[in-house]
């Protein structure tokens, strides 16, 4: 069967080639959205369904490969991209976040599993080398294991994490470990005073971040194993804003009062 769709108002094309002769059925579809260009191959066979999904056939600028089993039922997409938008993760209204309110995958039947590697940041230049997993089982969801470096200043890793939703907003509870690499450059990143530049090695924290009121709130906060209660009180709650230029300088005078803290 082949078929074709356009759709002007998106500027949108799409090819479709299937082959339904054999047992193991098998597809073939190109998508054509303005000059962009990328290819989708998947087989049908029983009770499972394997896609791949990429932009060019020899050193694709991204890639994703799964596989879905019907019964039981079972999924697992995993992906790697040079440039990643985080934006349907962080944006309150993206289809994703209103997805996990419905609660609707909160469902013990359900196990998903989901990893991507990619290499920046789409319009963040300062974060590189992002790791994400995520995986749904027995009702519960996490982002375990996910990591991210700050350049070469700091490393990021998540466990012991859970998504939830309450009171109708949804939330992200876990625990984070940051290896510092270089505690120099993230003084110099925040033009801490020379006076306030205690050497870090690794900080560990509890945190609980709302997805709805872009609000993050720290506890436990200890660095190179030792907990200090007046740092703690300082960056407790974070509050995000939309503006870049406004986030950057309200994060460096919390920073800065955390440093000082901490310097004695």
């Amino acid at each position: 069967i082949l078929s074709k769709l356009n759709i002007d108002y998106f500027k949108l094309k799409v090819e479709h080639e299937f082959n339904y002769k054999t047992d193991e059925k098998k597809g073939k579809i190109i998508f054509l959205a303005n000059k962009s260009k990328s290819f989708s191959n998947y087989k049908i066979k029983k009770k499972l369904f394997e896609f791949r999904y990429y932009d060019k056939l020899e050193y694709p600028t991204f890639e994703y490969k799964g596989k879905i089993n019907f019964f039981p039922f079972y999924s697992s997409i995993i992906g790697k991209t040079d440039d990643l938008n985080v934006s349907f993760l962080i944006n309150s209204n993206s289809l994703f976040q209103q997805l996990l309110k419905t609660e609707i995958i909160n469902n013990p039947n359900i196990d998903f599993e989901f990893k991507i590697e990619a290499n920046k940041i789409m319009n963040n230049q300062n974060f590189v080398k992002l790791n994400m997993y995520s995986k749904i089982k027995e009702g519960l969801i996490d982002i375990d294991s996910t990591s991210i470096e700050w350049k070469n200043k700091s490393k990021l890793k998540i466990f012991e994490s859970l998504i939830f939703v309450k009171n109708g907003e949804l939330i992200l509870d876990g625990k984070i470990e940051i290896d510092i690499l270089d505690y120099n450059e993230i003084y110099k990143q925040f033009l801490t005073p020379k006076n306030h530049r205690k050497k870090i090695s690794k900080v560990n924290l509890n945190f609980t971040y709302n997805f709805d009121q872009n609000e993050a709130k720290f506890k436990d906060i200890r660095i190179d194993g030792k907990f200090n209660q007046d740092l703690s009180q300082i960056i407790n709650g974070l509050i995000f804003k939309k503006d870049n230029l406004q986030n950057k300088i309200y994060l460096k005078r919390i920073f800065n009062e955390a440093f000082k803290s901490y310097a004695g």
